[in-house]
């Protein structure tokens, strides 16, 4: 008896004693999160949908209980002073909904629920928010089946299957770090790139499936914790730091040398700004700096993006970061903020100094000054002396004009920027040109990861 209760012992002890697969990963089985939609129609306030097996009403806090099953196929979802109603075909009210999103809309199946929203479909629930007398449409979705219809919208189904894990782990990850991003708005992400690209049910593909289905669970930790795994298309042949893009400082976002992106389409490419259109989108963004003439760049970062710049009008100039230009342009015509100007007029070249005299406000001390680092102050700003804002100085004998050494200025006739750059987004974290490159030179999706994101682990 008492060599079998020492066996049972051992026996005991060692189950305790081996270690488990039992991680984060596996808490997250089942996980619903809401993204709202924002492809499926233009209309705020009228929204169709159709399922060809009629629809369910479920409640959200219990999915397995059913307030009302709905034989029509084709449904409206109106909003009247704040109240959203179902209706039938033929624009009678078939229900009710709260506002709140507390009651789901599912297609009326034992199996997979697809409901067509407008002309696109979507897994499992449809969740509509009343706010402001419009409706939000946000699709309640499982994690994985969020991911089918994310992993090929935001990477070509053609790239190699290790980078296409390696893209499905990093969304993953993302999508789990950022869960609370909408948080007030009353939905967890969005379907743009100001989230991630979810395109549906509609652009799911038997490939990215399985490549999710594959690395189900699979989740990218920096020192025990899920990381912010940011990615981008194309980077300029290294990698951008967090900290000089938003400031934040994630020891896994660092800058690495990244030769694997420069097989990208985006690796070097050229655009051309009209002044016209650089005027008006500088008026519509609240940027008043009278006629637009140029741009110089003022700071750069260790990657050799540009970190700040200069915008020079006929009346004032205004400091921006590349990443603003950029996005005031437009980011998919602007692809990075790694890039060089030629054209208009810039008010500091490498032409040399010019010094010249100044007198101090009390008109008593003579300075000498170099014009190229001599500012006007204003009740506004600090402006650079440029052609616009000076047009001759008082030499020291108080009689001789001195104008302006027209080497240290350059102009241009042209009427447009030509803007030559590198690279595709803001450079922060994997590059999904550099993971496809990678993994074509036999690299797997955990160490695409891991040279991408300092100092992570991938389980």
């Amino acid at each position: 008896m008492k060599k079998i209760l020492a066996v049972f012992l051992i026996l005991l002890f060692a189950v305790i004693l081996i270690p488990t697969n039992n991680s984060y990963a596996n808490s997250i089985a089942g996980q619903y999160i809401d993204i709202k939609l924002t492809k499926p129609s233009n209309q705020k306030n009228h929204i169709n949908f159709s399922s060809s097996t009629g629809f369910s009403l479920i409640d959200a806090l219990n999915k397995d209980y059913i307030l009302m099953d709905i034989q029509e196929t084709n449904i409206i979802a109106t909003v009247d002073n704040g109240n959203i109603y179902l209706m039938d075909s033929r624009n009678n009210i078939i229900f009710d909904l709260p506002k709140d999103g507390s009651i789901l809309i599912k297609s009326n199946t034992l199996n997979d629920s697809i409901i067509t929203v407008e002309k696109d479909r979507y897994r499992d629930y449809i969740k509509l928010i009343s706010k402001n007398n419009e409706i939000l449409v946000i699709n309640h979705v499982e994690l994985e089946n969020y991911l089918y219809g994310l992993v090929p919208a935001e990477m070509p189904v053609s790239f190699h299957r290790e980078a296409l894990k390696a893209q499905a782990v990093a969304a993953r990850s993302y999508t789990l770090k950022n869960i609370n991003k909408h948080k007030n708005e009353g939905f967890n992400l969005c379907d743009t790139t100001h989230c991630h690209v979810y395109s549906g049910f509609e652009y799911e593909n038997p490939i990215t499936n399985s490549v999710v289905d594959e690395t189900r669970g699979i989740l990218a930790y920096y020192n025990g914790e899920v990381i912010d795994a940011i990615y981008h298309s194309t980077s300029s042949g290294v990698t951008e730091d967090s900290a000089s893009v938003w400031g934040g400082d994630f020891p896994y976002l660092k800058s690495v040398e990244d030769n694997f992106s420069k097989d990208s389409p985006y690796s070097s490419w050229t655009i051309s700004v009209g002044f016209n259109e650089i005027n008006n989108k500088l008026k519509s963004s609240g940027i008043n700096i009278g006629e637009f003439q140029g741009v110089e760049i003022v700071e750069e970062t260790s990657a050799g993006r540009v970190n700040k710049m200069k915008i020079i009008g006929t009346s004032g100039e205004k400091i921006i970061s590349g990443a603003d230009f950029r996005n005031l342009i437009g980011a998919s015509k602007f692809k990075s903020s790694s890039f060089s100007v030629n054209g208009g007029i810039s008010s500091r070249t490498s032409a040399g100094n010019k010094k010249v005299y100044v007198i101090d406000g009390n008109m008593n001390s003579v300075k000498t000054v170099d014009i190229n680092n001599a500012y006007i102050l204003d009740n506004k700003e600090k402006n650079t002396v440029t052609r616009s804002s000076v047009t001759r100085g008082i030499s020291k004998d108080r009689i001789e004009n001195i104008g302006e050494n027209q080497s240290t200025l350059t102009s241009t006739s042209t009427t447009e920027l030509i803007i030559e750059g590198k690279g595709f987004g803001h450079g922060v974290g994997m590059s999904q040109f550099g993971a496809k490159k990678m993994a074509e030179l036999g690299y797997s999706f955990e160490q695409i990861l891991k040279y991408y994101y300092t100092g992570i682990d991938i389980r």
